[in-house]
């Protein structure tokens, strides 16, 4: 009889201390399929960082006050996920990509240069890789 009382006490307390470890799971932090979301915002963010970095001032057009004044730009929602900022930024978050063009003002003949980059999450927060000289061309002039 006593035993028959023990076994039942601690299966209890087995099956309580087994509650008890499967309710504190909801603790955890999210799994990385849950992480942040790219979302337009944050790749805008994202871009800007990039360009206040060393890697970004290296490439020499980001220099002085010019991302500030980029950073009063809208967002332009585009086709297929793609979105425009800035004049010379396109990017789609699904993707987690994006282009950069430079290219002076229409009618001048001078360089027109391609760049390409991706965004990454690092700890649930995304950042821009610095961009990737992909193309050059020479547009012309009048």
């Amino acid at each position: 009889m006593f035993l028959r009382r023990f076994l039942a006490s601690a299966l209890m307390g087995a099956a309580l201390s087994f509650l008890a470890c499967c309710s504190s799971q909801t603790d955890q932090p999210p799994a990385a399929s849950q992480e942040q979301k790219l979302t337009p915002d944050r790749a805008r963010e994202a871009l800007l960082e990039m360009m206040r970095s060393k890697a970004g001032k290296d490439l020499g057009w980001f220099n002085g006050d010019i991302p500030d004044e980029l950073s009063k730009m809208k967002i332009e929602k585009q086709e297929d996920g793609w979105y425009a900022w800035a004049g010379a930024f396109h990017f789609n978050p699904a993707k987690a990509i994006y282009t950069f063009v430079v290219r002076p003002e229409r009618g001048f003949e001078a360089c027109v240069f391609g760049y390409e980059g991706t965004f990454v999450s690092n700890g649930g927060r995304w950042t821009a890789t610095p961009p990737k000289l992909v193309s050059t061309a020479l547009q012309a002039g009048k």
